[in-house]
């Protein structure tokens, strides 16, 4: 369904760029009918499931809210132990959960703890401003996330000039900082049990108007759908390049680096520091995969995340040199 997405778009430039009244453009134009045609239930199912994901993820993170007290999540309350002060944690996940275990462990703020700095108001009618401490770790979702959504461009008690333009004051594009791409739902904050709203989005918007920020699994990744959707990824990877470019060793807990993720790997080619990665996988193969990567020693030994903390969450495993650590 992607790719019928794509060929479409393709097939749209195409004939849109062929000359004007031309036998060409004629020919690429029925073309492009014709494919769009029979590709018409490809796209409503595709936006069908997109849909039932984003909200998914979005009744889990209402679910899980007082689950971070339960011991079904002691393992990840044990990781988050781990973290201080100025670690970076770069996920490719959707959820929330390890925001949610930070927040009670107080080592993780919303104010700029998803890399942006966000602006909170008291209430969807009261515009006092709040302040929430600056957050010690950062969480970085390479792919988005639950409950994100494009900063809408005007603040919203703004009425803009008859005709829609003239000059406009600076507070007229929000509270938040213009280097701002994301808001936060209102109920993906309650969920938090926080009832202070996001001031540039106070209220939830309309599914049928506004999608979650979020890049779906696919082999078709595209980071360019929308321009406002781009500029926030291009913020979020820099900020990652450079955590790994400054780290003094990196841990890859359960990802796999699948091979629809090609950015990725050319994020940890080009940043890591090889023979300062451990990878953390109960899979040998991925072990293996990765240590040759990244590291050039295949031979550490498969674990959990529950079996490498137990001992002590170390850099080295299996009595070999400190390499690349895997965490889940």
């Amino acid at each position: 369904m992607d790719f019928a997405t794509e060929l479409r778009q393709d097939a749209l430039l195409d004939a849109a760029s062929a000359g004007r009244g031309t036998d060409e453009r004629t020919k690429k134009s029925e073309s492009f009918d014709a494919f769009d045609d029979k590709i018409k239930d490809y796209q409503k199912h595709r936006s069908t499931l997109l849909w039932a994901l984003e909200h998914y993820f979005a009744w889990r993170h209402n679910e899980d809210y007082g689950w971070e007290k339960k011991t079904e999540w002691d393992t990840l309350r044990a990781f988050a132990d781990k973290l201080n002060p100025e670690d970076v944690v770069i996920t490719f996940n959707y959820d929330a959960t390890l925001e949610r275990v930070l927040l009670d462990q107080r080592k993780w703020s919303l104010s700029d703890g998803y890399g942006f700095e966000l602006v909170f108001q008291q209430s969807r009618h009261d515009q006092t401003q709040v302040e929430f401490r600056k957050s010690p770790i950062l969480i970085l979702h390479l792919h988005g996330a639950t409950g994100w959504y494009r900063r809408p461009l005007f603040a919203p008690d703004v009425h803009l000039p008859p005709g829609g333009s003239g000059p406009l004051p600076l507070g007229a594009f929000g509270a938040a900082p213009l280097g701002t791409n994301i808001s936060l739902d209102p109920q993906f904050l309650e969920a938090f049990g926080i009832y202070n709203v996001d001031a540039c989005l106070p209220d939830t918007l309309s599914v049928a108007q506004e999608r979650h920020v979020v890049l779906h699994p696919s082999f078709l990744k595209d980071y360019e759908t929308d321009e406002s959707d781009s500029h926030v990824f291009i913020k979020l990877w820099q900020k990652a390049a450079q955590a790994l470019r400054d780290a003094e060793h990196t841990y890859i807990i359960g990802y796999s680096l699948p091979k629809a993720d090609i950015a990725s790997l050319t994020l940890l080619l080009t940043s890591l520091r090889r023979g300062a990665v451990t990878v953390v996988n109960p899979s040998r193969h991925v072990v293996m995969r990765l240590g040759r990567l990244f590291s050039g020693n295949p031979f550490g030994e498969a674990l959990t995340l529950k079996q490498w903390l137990d001992l002590g969450a170390p850099a080295r495993i299996g009595g070999s040199r400190p390499w690349v650590t895997v965490a889940s």
